[in-house]
């Protein structure tokens, strides 16, 4: 577990020929200088943008449900990250830098045969790119490197072949214009706009939570549990779950009851694939937030209540209740906006906003028990039927286990 950390991202709106937006280019920014930092690593570069996107950001909430362009490493491309999307909302972005050889060739025509649009990006007309050109949808054409003869040649080159041409960093009308006349069909560019700079809140988890994941998911017959056990106890991993099953590459209708359920919706691949991505992310890690400690005794402590109170197995729709009692103050964005995203039952949401029910009585004893108001603990126990008397017992046992958790990270 850990504080919560800023995290930027730019995008810059693509346009059609009529002007309207089709898309945006998430762009990495590592601080809130719209900038982007020559010294960072590419693979972690681009780790940053798919997190941020995924799960920090909500992809859909980024590019307001348009498709979004990103560029990806070989190193990335080759280990399936871009399938953490789907396909109705990724154009995969193949820099021309890459090196075009037999797993490159066969990756990108995996990619095509799953539906995923391909874009090659910065092409200046490298003729080693044709093996993989019949697996490319869009070209990208850089106006500020390619003069007006190589645009032109890209442009009689490709169009015939019924791939879209893109005409990147259009900074004048001219460019425009000249882009229009050559046959672009997409434009994105300063003349149009500058990137515009996005900032959230992320919640970061420790190495020692991550590396347990991970060493689970290499076992032969890895052990839901187990998993389930570790990623209850991590705030933040918790959170980034459930955010990741809710975005377009897993979306399901059904709502999310526990751990285990995320994690048989997801499989084992991808759970290796997601906790890797980001343990990239969080590399630089701070020491536990105490809302964060507070929030996990919660978890555990509204757990235990939920099991005496004869919920069944909502018990464990319990723990989300306490996990998630402060995040509105930890990650400093409205409730609504964090818990919506969630898939999470109705109830379980309401309770968290203040809606009165079972699990509401659940928050306020929780609560009520941390301020020591006592009168107000043995009403709300007396009103669920439950003997007050247990609580005290509960709350050691939730602050001993979440202790021993807390004190490994």
């Amino acid at each position: 577990m850990g504080c919560a950390m800023e995290v930027f991202l730019a995008r810059q709106p693509i346009f059609d020929t009529k002007l309207q937006v089709v898309a945006y280019e998430i762009l990495y920014r590592s601080s809130n200088k719209n900038i982007y930092d020559l010294s960072m690593d590419g693979d972690l570069a681009t780790t940053s943008v798919v997190v941020d996107s995924l799960v920090n950001f909500g992809i859909r909430r980024l590019t307001n449900g348009k498709m979004a362009f990103i560029n990806f490493t070989k190193k990335l491309l080759m280990d399936d990250f871009p399938t953490l999307f789907d396909k109705e909302s990724l154009t995969v972005e193949i820099l021309e830098t890459l090196e075009v050889d037999a797993p490159l060739v066969e990756k990108c025509k995996e990619l095509k045969n799953k539906g995923y649009i391909l874009a090659l990006d910065d092409f200046s007309g490298d003729d080693t790119f044709d093996l993989i050109m019949p697996y490319i949808d869009i070209i990208k054409v850089d106006f500020q490197v390619l003069k007006s003869e190589g645009r032109h040649y890209i442009a009689d080159k490709y169009k015939k072949l019924g791939v879209k041409l893109l005409a990147e960093k259009v900074e004048t009308k001219y460019d425009y214009e000249e882009a229009l006349r050559m046959g672009y069909q997409l434009f994105q560019g300063y003349f149009f706009e500058k990137p515009v700079m996005c900032k959230a809140k992320s919640v970061q988890s420790s190495t020692y939570s991550y590396l347990e994941v991970l060493k689970e998911t290499m076992n032969e017959e890895p052990d839901f549990n187990r998993l389930a056990d570790i990623i209850r106890k991590d705030f933040s991993l918790t959170y980034k779950l459930l955010r990741l099953i809710n975005s377009p590459a897993f979306y399901t209708v059904n709502v999310i009851t526990s751990i285990n359920h995320a994690l048989t919706l997801l499989g084992i691949n991808e759970i290796r694939k997601w906790t890797t991505l980001i343990m990239l992310r969080d590399l630089s890690l701070n020491k536990p937030d105490e809302l964060v400690k507070v929030s996990l005794i919660r978890a555990m402590f509204a757990e235990k209540i939920a099991g005496s109170l004869g919920l069944g197995d909502r018990d464990t729709e319990a723990f989300f209740l306490g996990l998630f009692s402060l995040i509105d103050t930890i990650m400093e964005k409205p409730l609504y906006d964090i818990i919506e995203p969630l898939p999470l039952r109705g109830d379980l949401k309401s309770a968290l906003m203040g809606v009165h029910n079972t699990f509401h009585d659940i928050l306020l004893l929780l609560k009520h028990y941390e301020q020591g108001n006592w009168d107000s603990v043995v009403e709300i126990a007396k009103k669920n039927d439950m003997h007050h008397s247990v609580i005290s017992d509960m709350y050691v046992l939730a602050v001993e286990e979440s202790m021993k958790y807390i004190g490994e990270m």
